[in-house]
Parts: C-alpha cells; sequence; structure tokens
C-alpha cells in the first residue's frame, strides 16, 4: 500500500484481493473517509432531516443488490469498513448515498442534482492520435476535502485509477485494458429511490471491464437503482454514451458525431423519460452542454491542452463549466467542480485538478505502470 501527494489530492495504491485491497484502501483512507461520514451526515439532516443511523439503515437495503451483481465489490465493501474502522453499514451508505437521497422526503432530491459536464474525442480529433475523455466533476464543496485517487492493482480484473470521494468504490477513471469511464447525473420521473444496482457500483463495473463494449452490456443486463448518463469509449476505437432509467428496461444509446460526444445533466434521447426532473430544476444544464460542446468545435483536433482550457470554461457563471462554491449558501448546499480530469486512452493515464479548472494547478499524469 502506498499513500502519496503529488500536489493534488491524495494518492491511494492497493494491491491485492477484494478482501486486501479494501481493507489497505479502508486503513490508507481512514481520515477522509470519516471526514466523508460527517459531511453525508450533515447533508442529510440538512435536506431531509435525516439523522446518519437511519441513513444507514437505507443503505443497508442495496447490500442484497451489490451481493448479487458483484461478490467481489461487496467483498472490498466489507474489507473498507475493517481498515477504516467503520461499520460495514457507514460505507454501504456511502456508495449508496444517490439511491439514499431520491428516498429521503424533503429537499433531498435537490442535492442528487450536481452539475457535471463530459465529452470524449476519438482519434482523428485529437492531435496525439488516441481518445482522449474527461470532464469536470461537480458536487457539494466538502468533497473537496475527501477526494483522493485511487489506483487499484490486481490479478482478479484490470488495474484501474480512479477519482473518488473516499471509501468509495469509484467514480471517473481509467483501467489497463484501455476502458475510460465518465458520467453525468441525470433524474428521470421513475427515479424514488428503488431497490437495484446501485448507481456506484455500476460504475465500478465498467472500470472491471476487458472493454467497452462489455462494460456497456453489464449496465444494460441490470436493474438499476436510479437514472444516470455512462459515457464510455476505449482504446481500440469504442465509443457510445448510454443513458439509463431505473430497472432493466431499454437504455439510450448516443454515438460520437464527428469524432465528439458530449454530455451533461439532462436527456437527450427521446423516451426515457416522460418528464427530465433534473431539467425541470436546473435548466442552465442545456447551457453548459452548448458552451462545451462549442469549445469541441471550435477546432479539428485538440490537444490535453486545449481541453484542459474548454474545462476552465465560464460562459454563462456562476452556471458555468466550470463552477465555484457559493459562500453565501449553507455548506451543504454548496456546489462546485471537485476536480477537473483529463484522460488519454491509449496511455493509460489520466491528468486532474484538485478543485475548479481556472484556478487549480494539473497534477498528474497518473498512469497505470507509475510508481506512486
Amino acid at each position: 500500500m502506498a499513500r502519496t501527494v503529488a500536489s493534488g489530492y491524495d494518492i491511494v495504491t492497493v494491491t491485492g484481493d477484494p478482501d486486501e485491497r479494501g481493507y489497505r484502501y479502508g486503513l490508507a483512507a481512514r481520515t477522509r473517509i470519516e471526514l466523508a461520514l460527517r459531511t453525508y451526515a450533515d447533508v442529510f439532516m440538512h435536506y431531509a432531516s435525516w439523522d446518519w443511523p437511519t441513513v444507514r439503515r437505507h443503505g443497508l437495503r442495496f447490500a442484497g443488490p451489490i451481493e448479487d451483481f458483484s461478490p467481489a465489490s461487496a467483498r472490498e465493501i466489507r474489507a473498507i469498513a475493517l481498515g477504516a474502522g467503520v461499520e460495514v453499514a457507514d460505507i454501504l451508505a456511502l456508495n449508496t448515498r444517490s439511491e439514499i437521497m431520491f428516498a429521503a422526503p424533503g429537499r433531498a432530491r435537490a442535492v442528487a442534482a450536481s452539475e457535471c459536464t463530459s465529452f470524449a474525442l476519438t482519434p482523428e480529433r485529437t492531435a496525439t492520435g488516441s481518445t482522449l475523455m474527461g470532464q469536470n466533476w461537480d458536487w457539494i464543496e466538502g468533497a473537496r476535502e475527501t477526494a483522493i485517487v485511487l489506483q487499484v492493482r490486481r490479478d482478479d480484473g484490470p488495474d484501474f485509477i480512479t477519482v473518488v470521494e473516499a471509501g468509495m468504490l469509484a467514480k471517473v477513471g481509467i483501467n489497463s485494458s484501455g476502458v475510460g469511464l465518465c458520467t453525468n447525473t441525470l433524474i428521470s420521473d421513475g427515479d424514488e429511490g428503488r431497490i437495484g444496482v446501485p448507481y456506484h457500483v455500476l460504475l465500478r463495473s465498467v472500470l472491471d471491464s476487458d472493454s467497452g463494449a462489455q462494460a456497456v452490456q453489464r449496465i444494460r443486463s441490470t436493474s438499476r437503482a436510479n437514472s444516470a448518463n455512462y459515457l464510455i469509449a476505449d482504446a481500440g476505437g469504442f465509443c457510445v454514451d448510454l443513458e439509463t432509467r431505473p430497472g432493466d428496461g431499454d437504455c439510450g444509446a448516443i454515438m460520437p458525431v464527428d469524432g465528439a460526444v458530449t454530455h451533461a445533466n439532462h436527456f437527450l434521447v427521446d423516451g426515457l423519460t416522460g418528464v427530465d426532473r433534473y431539467l425541470e430544476r436546473k435548466t442552465h444544464t442545456r447551457n453548459r452542454l452548448h458552451h462545451l460542446t462549442a469549445r469541441m468545435r471550435q477546432q479539428r483536433t485538440h490537444t490535453v491542452e486545449s481541453l484542459q482550457e474548454a474545462l476552465a470554461d465560464h460562459a454563462d457563471a456562476p452556471d458555468s463549466v466550470c463552477q465555484h462554491p457559493d459562500a453565501t449558501r449553507p455548506p451543504a448546499d454548496r456546489t462546485c467542480t471537485i476536480a477537473g480530469i483529463v484522460m488519454d486512452l491509449s496511455a493509460r493515464s489520466l491528468i486532474y485538478t484538485s478543485g475548479s479548472p481556472c484556478e487549480s494547478t494539473w497534477s498528474g499524469p497518473v498512469g497505470l505502470n507509475a510508481s506512486s
């Protein structure tokens, strides 16, 4: 196990089977996991007047679906808890916080509407001839104190790197098979906290896949707990944006147009929801998508540097691609960019910011052959 800091978020590297790597992860990230638990306890109290024991009870409802879908992930969750010195229910609650928010009363669903804007460019649109993809991951400000870069080296699946909240299985990342993953919140009129495979467990399943096509099939064939957007590509040229709704029904597939895919937080495929609940609450998702798409069209081929600039876009601020916390709002209600991320699928590496791309130094590259 290694825990290093490279001018950005902590880099935690773990190895071994699910029990060993989970334990090492929990041990290395213990302080940040404890902070994440306190942060979400405040969030649920603020939005739903739920105490943490109530949140944990709701998280435990997903133990069965996780076990059935991925026994290895279930083992890892239990081992993370052991390493961090917390209850399994605590780590389940972190990994199912999106689903619990949809089940909670009052205003809890509002905080589930985070702002993320993502892209992928196929080789003909990049100066390096590699697929490049990335996004701004936007969430509550407290996640800036709990985010880490997790590197996992293992024999039971591809190695992977993910930028994620401490204690959680995965978020945005890339694996040693060249599979890359970006993601965006979607909220359909069917998102009501149903029991199914949780969002962050499905994100992890993408990084467990040997190809983009395999990752898409895993998501398509699963009874999903809530809606989400999965932008999946691989180094072999596969690229698709998969919009999903709760359950095991149809998904919407968006293919690259002129070598590019962009996405924000509203449905683009007809028929997946009667009412787009995110768009209903936050119409600026359309503006963010417009501005990022325009950035992609500004030049025929992009470099890593031009993509960094795109993620620092402030058009229509404060509701822009690059977001900043509003200090006038309560801490549990402040959303902002937690990390800007750009991935090179051929190099199996990523670079990232610790905070808003316009004011943060880019760290990395963090690669799957790195010794950090």
